[in-house]
């Protein structure tokens, strides 16, 4: 009877130390009794009934899925690759475990689905400048999702983040090609306005310069003061009296007389 009474208590002992279970501060426990829903266990240390009750847990801290990139087409038929992150966490264990089989992947499959409709209504010039609208539209219909009256999904989504918006090499290069054709066309706009103004500036100084000739005069010499600065420019500066008719007359009428002198003979001749 001994024995057997001390096999009872062993027997007794394996079986309670069987069913001891502890559960981190980052997690939360879902017990079954046969099956059945049976309450949810804290953080620590916990006991079930083994072969006749089992425990799920479920992580509760916050956590990503990566939405891989995908092909999206526009509502001006244009096809974009997007790609983003959802961020969430389990707020209910419970709902998580008895509505949901496989949350993460249809949490991920939602946001893809749901992502490439809120594009579709969208046009290219749209979805490349507001990503913070494409996120928060996604985020609404996650939300809708989830909070399902019948059957919750028990998470909460945090946020939402898009990252790349990938448009079609064509028409980056057809882009790239507008977008230099408007950078020249300005450039053109901003040279032509230029020399609209100098061509003012100069029509105004010549009105000066025509009134005064002595500025004109001061002004050619501040011109041959800049070039003199060059080393290797070569400057001739003829005197204002060979190149005026009426005073000048000692050396360029001169050697022209000379020249007139030599061809007579010539011209008899023949």
């Amino acid at each position: 009877m001994v024995w057997l009474l001390y096999g009872i208590l062993g027997v007794a002992a394996l079986y309670g130390l069987c069913g001891l279970r502890v559960i981190n501060q980052i997690e939360r426990g879902v017990k079954f009794t046969l099956g059945k829903y049976a309450g949810r266990m804290e953080p620590g240390l916990n006991w079930i009934a083994p072969i006749f009750q089992t425990m799920v847990t479920i992580d509760i801290r916050q956590r990503t899925i990566d939405l891989e990139k995908q092909e999206v087409m526009t509502s001006d038929k244009v096809n974009l690759g997007i790609d983003g992150v959802v961020f969430y966490s389990v707020e209910n264990p419970e709902a998580a475990v008895l509505n949901v089989s496989d949350l993460r992947d249809q949490l991920k499959y939602k946001a893809e689905s749901e992502l490439k409709e809120i594009m579709g209504d969208m046009t290219m010039t749209e979805g490349l400048s507001k990503r913070d609208i494409i996120a928060a539209k996604l985020k609404e219909r996650l939300n809708l999702a989830i909070e399902d009256t019948a059957k919750p999904w028990g998470v909460e989504i945090k946020a939402i983040q898009i990252n790349n918006l990938q448009l079609p090499e064509s028409l980056v290069r057809a882009m790239a090609k507008q977008a230099e054709a408007e950078r020249e066309k300005e450039a053109r706009v901003t040279k032509a306005e230029g020399e609209k103004q100098a061509a003012q500036i100069f029509a105004e100084a010549s009105n000066l310069f025509k009134n005064n000739p002595i500025a004109l005069r001061l002004r050619e010499l501040q011109t041959y003061q800049e070039i003199g600065t060059e080393h290797n420019t070569l400057m001739m500066v003829i005197p204002e009296t060979m190149c005026n008719s009426d005073s000048g007359k000692w050396v360029i009428p001169t050697a022209m007389a000379a020249e007139r002198v030599a061809k007579k003979p010539l011209e008899s001749k023949g």
